[in-house]
């Protein structure tokens, strides 16, 4: 059962009440089984959907995972709101 770590930044953090969250997810989970339970969990990040525009920013070890990755126990991940600019 792999145990990862997110920590999350700015107003996500707001949202979820901290800046991290430790979940213990069943084997053979991947990414997108952590971000829906994230979402299950604090419904108001909108993390999953159909839309194909990202309503975030997810990186682990300097870059971004795909949805599909495995998640392996001691991971760490980083859950940014989408940035802005110009």
């Amino acid at each position: 059962m792999p145990r990862v770590k997110v920590n999350v930044f700015a107003q996500f953090r707001e949202l979820v009440g901290s800046k991290e969250i430790e979940l213990d997810l069943p084997e053979g989970s991947r990414v997108i089984d952590m971000l829906k339970y994230i979402e299950t969990k604090f419904p108001r990040l909108k993390l999953t959907g159909k839309s194909d525009k990202r309503t975030f920013i997810l990186m682990k070890g300097g870059r971004w995972p795909e949805l599909d990755d495995l998640l392996k126990d001691g991971d760490v991940y980083a859950l940014f709101p989408p940035i802005g600019g110009g």
